[in-house]
């Protein structure tokens, strides 16, 4: 036992729940089982039916009535009862389970709030993981007191964190940037990953078309009008095959971009007779999708110095479907494509991604494809890495 690495993970979004979050920590956890890690999790109770050989206990998620949350002082009580709340529940799972360390998942913060009251009141060990930025995230903005409790609360994290997990470089810098050289020192970049025994044999279909497939979420910020104007300027050219783009996932409860606003931009740039909306599916049939598709596109927000790194880019690359991404010039995204052997656009080359494309489409295009830099993100070898972490933070 005094050897032994007891993690308690800290996921709020777990399978079945198809979420970015909960199907990045499904992988995970599948393998850290598979190298004889053996974690016990706590998720939201809404994430029910997760058929993994752990323990898991299940906590509320934080609720507010529209009256009360007009009032902020009540907001912040509410909140830090909650977190007592959860504080107790966890406290006696460690006690139960003996875990020597604490391993908090992010998105949501709430993983790492957690964590970090676990490190400071019980002097356990605790490894943070940043899936994105918080106060730094372009995505959100904050003010006031809000921008001043929420950087008190990262700053607690870091500070409180025996290691700090980063998905990519930038993002590690656009955080740390704020905090001391000693902090810094604590941060480490462990990318997403893929599990090639999760993708289907596909034998490819509808060999009359070429297949154009996004999968995931749409927001107000990261929309595919850019897409779909490349795709009108594509129709317009002579090209030897029919084209198809399926949009899988893409209207959902919490992205907040609407089945009517892509309507609207389909008709926009008439292009609705060659796009099929595909409603949100399973992450093995999503995987599905991929390998039946010729291409797969990616969009990133038009953020400068952008910091993210998606997890759905992680899953179409070991698909080995050609990826094409609309992301800023050297973002996570650009940088990952261009050492794997594909190609990015940003916002500003619309010509040159409509070219590429029509080059794509009448098969005038040969790739290359990095398997040794592939297989960095294999879901072994992104959890090798990890266990070493939590060997180095326990010195075993």
């Amino acid at each position: 036992m005094k050897n032994e690495i007891r993690p308690l993970c800290l996921s709020f979004w777990t399978p079945p729940l198809i979420r970015p979050q909960s199907i990045l920590i499904g992988k995970m956890v599948s393998e850290w089982i598979s190298q004889g890690i053996n974690p016990v999790i706590i998720t939201y109770k809404v994430c029910d039916g997760w058929n993994i050989d752990a323990p898991i206990y299940k906590i509320p998620q934080y609720k507010i009535n529209k009256y009360l949350s007009k009032f902020f002082l009540i907001r912040v009580l509410l909140r830090y009862y909650y977190f007592q709340k959860l504080f107790k529940q966890a406290k006696k799972v460690i006690k139960r389970h003996n875990i020597n360390i604490i391993f908090s998942f992010s998105n949501p913060q709430d993983s790492n709030i957690l964590g970090m009251m676990l490190k400071k009141k019980l002097e356990i060990k605790f490894i943070s993981h940043f899936s994105d930025p918080w106060i730094d995230n372009p995505y959100k903005f904050f003010n006031g007191l809000s921008k001043i409790i929420t950087l008190k609360r990262e700053k607690d994290i870091i500070q409180n964190s025996d290691q700090i997990i980063f998905t990519n470089d930038q993002a590690k810098k656009l955080v740390m940037k704020k905090y001391p050289n000693n902090y810094l020192d604590k941060a480490r970049v462990i990318p997403h990953c893929y599990d090639l025994k999760d993708y289907p044999v596909i034998n490819k279909q509808n060999k009359n078309k070429f297949i154009f497939s996004y999968i995931g979420a749409f927001y107000k910020k990261r929309n595919p009008e850019v897409l779909f104007k490349v795709l009108k300027n594509i129709l317009n050219k002579n090209i030897k095959k029919k084209i198809e783009l399926q949009l899988i996932g893409t209207t959902n409860d919490y992205a907040g971009y609407s089945l009517g606003k892509i309507n609207e931009l389909l008709i926009k740039y008439k292009i609705k007779n060659i796009v099929q909306i595909i409603p949100p599916v399973s992450y093995q049939k999503s995987l599905a999708f991929m390998k039946n598709s010729d291409c797969l596109i990616v969009i990133d927000a038009n953020f400068a110095n952008s910091p993210f790194l998606p997890s759905k880019l992680i899953d179409y690359a070991g698909s080995k479907t050609p990826i094409v991404a609309i992301s800023p010039k050297d973002s996570p995204t650009a940088q990952f494509l261009v050492n794997l052997g594909y190609q990015s656009f940003s916002y500003e080359q619309i010509n040159d991604l409509t070219k590429y494309l029509s080059s794509l489409i009448n098969e005038d295009i040969q790739f290359n494809i990095n398997d040794n830099y592939l297989q960095k993100f294999d879901v072994k070898n992104t959890t090798i890495q990890l266990i070493n972490q939590f060997k180095k933070v326990l010195n075993l």
